[in-house]
């Protein structure tokens, strides 16, 4: 669509040589109105790039001013047409919002002239604006973006990307810390599924890691990722990591007797928990890394995982110490854990699991 250049007033102007004025690059036509109501019209119905108008006429001081108070189209140059040269004229034509003016006497000579600048203005401010609104959209889809893919990656780490990021830092290092890691693997997947189709898979694995990311979360934990039908969590410290895990299991009870009534496959997953030292690290290379937790820490869990009962919990010596309890000795039992020497302490803790109360 080409330009518009609006001239409102009664006199004559040079219309051919206006549209000759256009920036390279720029197509150009010009329309004329005798009066506001018209001009008004053609400024609404049309991509005007220039306005020209004879400050004498009723309203338009007032369509200028609504004009320049508009952030729409307060780019939009105007240029006022005055009878004659005073300072008055001119204070009035400039408070009014016009950008510039021009004797009515001089428009033969000069007004081709006066309009140059202004075009060529509002040409710039065009390309201005459009790479503002490419930035702007290019900053919302990057807003969408990171939206969605936050929910992919875990909370620590997205925190520890968005303070690095915040430092200008473009890589995260290595850390070791001490954590509770819990390990939830759902017993017997594979029997339970293979008689349901895709979608009934994925609303059965969601059912049951909705309920483990919520009492995660609200213990103050994070999921470092889902594995098919297992997950790995961490927590900073044992008696969270705990508290946690016996509310997810409370609340599956609890779910699994309603879920009898309606003949649905129950849920049941076994929960190992261990507390020691790991590193945080990445893994990978070229373009695609994982950052990931390392260390014996995770692999006991994983194999305590593998002791408890359907429904149930297994923890570590070390994460009883660290919670500074004492469990009874009849929930207690050594074992041998694979990839390690020596007898290893470990409680089950699943006969404290009871179903929450309805409502």
């Amino acid at each position: 669509m080409p330009g518009v250049i609006l001239i409102i007033g009664h006199g004559n102007y040079p219309i051919e040589e206006l549209a000759a004025e256009a920036p390279e690059g720029q197509e150009l036509t010009v329309r004329k109105a005798w009066d506001l109501d018209e001009g008004q019209e053609i400024f609404f119905e049309n991509s005007t790039v220039l306005i020209i108008a004879e400050t004498e006429l009723p309203g338009i001081s007032d369509f200028i001013r609504e004009l320049k108070s508009d952030e729409a189209v307060n780019h939009i140059p105007a240029l006022g047409i005055i009878r004659e040269r005073s300072k008055e004229a001119i204070r009035e034509v400039l408070d009014t919002g016009f950008d510039a003016y021009l004797e009515q006497r001089a428009v033969p000579d000069l007004l081709a002239a006066h309009i140059r600048p202004l075009l060529r203005a509002n040409m710039m401010n065009g390309i201005r604006m459009k790479k503002i609104s490419d930035l702007q959209e290019k900053a919302v889809r990057d807003f969408i973006l990171l939206d969605l893919i936050k929910d992919y990656v875990p909370q620590t780490l997205w925190d520890i990307a968005k303070d690095f990021a915040h430092q200008q830092k473009i890589e995260i290092p290595e850390e070791k810390l001490e954590l509770t890691v819990v390990f939830g693997d759902l017993k017997e997947f594979t029997p339970r599924t293979q008689r349901m189709n895709p979608e009934h898979v994925i609303a059965y694995l969601n059912t049951a890691f909705e309920i483990v990311s919520r009492y995660v979360y609200q213990y103050a934990g994070d999921i470092d990722k889902f594995i098919g039908d297992a997950f790995l969590a961490v927590f900073p410290t044992a008696e969270s990591a705990v508290k946690s895990m016996i509310m997810v299991q409370r609340e599956i009870k609890s779910l699994n007797v309603r879920r009898s009534q309606k003949e649905m496959e129950s849920i049941y997953f076994r929960i190992g928990i261990h507390t020691g030292p790991v590193i945080r690290g990445n893994v990978g290379g070229n373009h695609r890394y994982d950052n990931t937790l390392i260390g014996d820490t995770v692999n006991i869990a994983s194999r305590l995982e593998q002791l408890a009962p359907a429904g149930g919990i297994v923890l570590s010596e070390m994460t009883r110490r660290r919670m500074g309890i004492s469990i009874a000795s009849k929930y207690q039992r050594s074992v041998k854990l694979k990839g390690r020497t020596g007898q290893s302490k470990v409680y089950d803790i699943s006969s404290f699991i009871k179903p929450l109360k309805a409502g």
